[in-house]
């Protein structure tokens, strides 16, 4: 088996197991792991995969085939199959196991105490995947002023955010570059 094929599915089936919570507490080690140690995409790559990933419909992490796409040029639709099955399947399968577990304890007080402990940590994995995106993006006044408008219409408004990140997306492209 190719040397990238086998890092790439063991990097995406890690990252499978780790993502508890949502895909977001896992960016920055997708990021140190596909940017800085195996130089498979640029930080640039990164954001710009990211972005896509927010805007098609499905899970965020789904840009994951186009982080295995780039890595295997010479059979990228290959690359792009093996992280998305590393990615997909390890969690698939947790989650089915830890349903029934789950389930047999419904009535069981430990369960909103676990849930309330987690809340913090993921709340903490959220936010270090906004700085490991952030990165990877063109910085300056402009730049941070069109973050903040963003910010506070995603906080002030009913626009979606898809729709939100496109417009921004537009407005960088014609200011930003």
């Amino acid at each position: 088996m190719n040397a990238t094929i086998a890092h790439l599915l063991s990097v995406f089936a890690e990252l499978s197991v780790l993502g508890f919570g949502g895909g977001k507490g896992i960016i920055p080690e997708m990021h140190a792991q596909a940017v800085g140690t195996y130089h498979w995409i640029s930080s640039e790559q990164f954001a710009q995969f990211y972005t896509i990933g927010k805007l098609v419909p499905g899970p965020t992490t789904i840009f994951a085939a186009l982080v295995g796409y780039a890595a295997l040029p010479q059979r990228p639709f290959l690359g792009a199959a093996v992280a998305t099955a590393g990615m997909f399947l390890p969690s698939s399968l947790i989650v089915i196991g830890a349903d029934r577990f789950w389930a047999r304890f419904e009535n069981a007080p430990w369960r909103a105490i676990f849930s309330q402990g987690l809340a913090p940590a993921i709340v903490g994995l959220v936010w270090s995947s906004v700085w490991t995106i952030a990165r990877g993006t063109p910085s300056g006044p402009l730049a941070y002023a069109l973050v903040a408008i963003v910010a506070a219409a995603m906080l002030r408004t009913k626009v979606s955010a898809p729709l939100l990140v496109l417009l921004a997306g537009c407005v960088g492209v014609v200011l930003l570059r």
